[in-house]
């Protein structure tokens, strides 16, 4: 079913050129419907009855725009999602501490709701890894779930089961279907807002950044100018990791392939 707000093309081409311009998502279109849902979700939200006048709010509240944007970003996640890199990687950090006591650092660059970085974290932890973990995302409110830690069930289906019982608490009563992040899991953990096209990147360099199933979002000018970014946050020799459905083929960077590791690349 469409939705009813009014979008003409002069406020579709605004709108989503401001959408462009705040985190790079690329609306075309074809998401006409889409961005027409968002609309009014915020409109719901604002109490405001005309597009027209919503849109002249968005143009004039930068509050508004993050509120919208946190809106349009699509958020879909799981624990251990396309799991067959990350357990290459962590292998590979394993071989680098063969008698060492280093300390790892991670960055997971576009965290969503925190599956991914819960789900390094515990991997690594199994291997009895030291490490910290940065993981960023430009949207409040998934942050805000990230740092709460409960999920529903159905989040961690593909978690072996011993590493359930160690690492997650089981709700009962009125929590009976979520699981819970057990807090000492969590202190391994920062979870800060970061905007992969306008934030500097962090002081501290990394051995490992994840930016996974953000780059689909993103028209080829914009994932060049992400990855040359995260290219300046890895240490000489660190790894630089993207989702099972992208690719920096026909993109000016410096990454050399990791043949060994799926969906990753050294600096």
């Amino acid at each position: 079913m469409s939705s009813p707000i009014d979008l003409n093309n002069k406020d579709f081409n605004e709108l989503s050129q401001l959408v462009y311009n705040e985190c790079g998502i690329n609306i075309h279109k074809g998401k006409l419907e889409l961005l027409k849902s968002k609309i009014a979700k915020r409109m719901r939200i604002t109490k405001i009855s005309s597009t027209s006048l919503y849109l002249q709010h968005l143009k004039k509240n930068k509050s508004e725009i993050t509120e919208f944007i946190d809106t349009v970003t699509t958020n879909h996640s799981f624990f251990f999602r396309e799991n067959r890199g990350i357990e290459a990687i962590i292998e590979h950090l394993s071989k680098q501490n063969t008698g060492t006591s280093k300390n790892f650092k991670l960055w997971c660059a576009a965290c969503s709701t925190g599956d991914e970085p819960y789900s390094v974290t515990v991997q690594m932890l199994e291997r009895d890894l030291s490490f910290s973990l940065l993981a960023t995302d430009i949207s409040h409110s998934v942050l805000k779930t990230a740092a709460r830690g409960i999920y529903s069930v159905d989040r961690v289906r593909n978690v072996p089961t011993p590493v359930l019982h160690r690492y997650f608490q089981k709700g009962t009563g009125k929590s009976e279907g979520f699981i819970r992040v057990r807090k000492e899991i969590q202190r391994h953990i920062a979870f800060k807002k970061f905007n992969l096209i306008t934030d500097p990147i962090p002081t501290q360099s990394f051995d490992v950044v994840l930016c996974r199933n953000v780059m689909i979002y993103f028209d080829n000018p914009t994932t060049e100018k992400v990855v040359n970014k995260l290219y300046q946050a890895l240490v000489p020799g660190g790894l630089f990791i993207i989702g099972q459905a992208e690719s920096l083929l026909n993109m000016d960077h410096k990454f050399k392939p990791a043949t060994n590791i799926p969906s990753t690349h050294i600096k």
